[in-house]
């Protein structure tokens, strides 16, 4: 009897379990970020830049003087929710950049408004900030 519960929790295991052998398997963004009406997306990066404002601020006066202005300048967005969702839009229809994280893909977007050459970043993106399913 006991040998029979082995095999068949053994049986079991081998049903649920991943047959990937502990690979993490990827989040695609791009996907998510395709399926999301213009509004949705407009909100959430409503939502984006409302959360590093008042993150920024709420450490603001812990913040050396001299570091101020330049994590201000890293991690404002500056520009306005449409173009911002636009060229994420744009970004993600490059299927190399589908498992980027919308977090690293919305500062790609304003370097990208800003003029910035941004390939390099994405290639250092395409491996860094991905994102896993859970």
């Amino acid at each position: 009897m006991l040998a029979r519960c082995f095999l068949l929790t053994s049986a079991m295991l081998l049903l649920v379990l991943p047959t990937n052998s502990g690979q993490k398997e990827l989040f695609n963004y791009g996907r998510e970020w395709n399926t999301w009406s213009n509004v949705s997306r407009s909100i959430y990066l409503a939502g984006f830049v409302d959360g590093q404002s008042n993150t920024y601020l709420a450490v603001l006066n812990d913040l050396p003087p001299e570091r101020r202005e330049a994590l201000r300048l890293q991690t404002f967005t500056f520009y306005e929710s449409d173009s911002l969702r636009e060229v994420m839009t744009s970004l993600y229809s490059d299927p190399a950049n589908t498992y980027i994280r919308h977090d690293a893909m919305v500062y790609i977007a304003r370097d990208k408004l800003d003029g910035k050459d941004v390939e390099p970043t994405l290639r250092r993106a395409r491996k860094q900030d991905q994102g896993y399913v859970k």
